[in-house]
């Protein structure tokens, strides 16, 4: 529970800056993932007929991974600078 209690003070603590880069990375790995699962439901599995549908969910989900620690880095980065001044 103090782990919980130390992260919301973190997040309490943003800069507005911060708090928007990260809303809207989760924003957009969301749909993405969701965009992701609508094609894997869609593809049918990793088949001959389906792979073009498969192959693009798997690489827009691979995305939304690397866009969600992108923007993690960006936001940490821009709080040290933050706090630093």
């Amino acid at each position: 529970m103090t782990k919980l209690k130390r992260l919301r003070r973190r997040l309490d603590q943003m800069t507005e800056s911060t708090y928007s880069i990260l809303r809207g990375a989760l924003l957009l790995t969301s749909t993405m993932a969701l965009c992701a699962l609508v094609l894997f439901s869609h593809s049918g599995g990793p088949t001959i007929a389906g792979f073009d549908a498969y192959k693009t969910a798997h690489e827009l989900m691979s995305l939304a991974a690397i866009t969600l620690l992108i923007a993690t880095i960006v936001s940490v980065i821009i709080e040290e600078v933050t706090m630093k001044k």
